[in-house]
């Protein structure tokens, strides 16, 4: 195994010419608040997201009553009621198969699922 060349760092020794780092840090500085001043008048990634929040949640609060109208003019009172019968059937199942310390099927689940109210 051989040794590794010797890297001269000396040069990035500040040391050796004060001045000229003090040059460099200045402008460094100078470049730095400059891109600083820059940014602080655009808006960041969060701030563009963020304002999309109110226009996406009202667009959602109209999808979602043209929906539930359109639910209730086409499903009429029936779907509902068929929904409600389907989780007190769901509801009576549960509790008759835990009743008697059974779990249900899924078999029985699912003609509790699928079965329609009389009408």
């Amino acid at each position: 195994m051989t040794e590794p060349d010797y890297i001269d760092f000396s040069p990035l020794d500040p040391g050796r010419d004060p001045e000229r780092w003090a040059r460099r840090m200045t402008a460094t500085r100078m470049l730095v608040d400059e891109v600083l001043a820059r940014r602080i008048g655009r808006p960041g990634a969060l701030d563009i997201v963020g304002a999309w929040f109110r226009p996406i949640l009202a667009a959602a609060a109209v999808v979602a009553a043209l929906l539930g109208t359109a639910g209730a003019v086409l499903g009429g009172r029936n779907a509902a009621l068929d929904r409600a019968s389907e989780a007190r059937r769901l509801a009576v199942l549960s509790d008759n198969s835990l009743g008697r310390g059974e779990r249900p099927t899924g078999a029985q689940l699912l003609v509790a699922i699928r079965s329609r109210r009389a009408p």
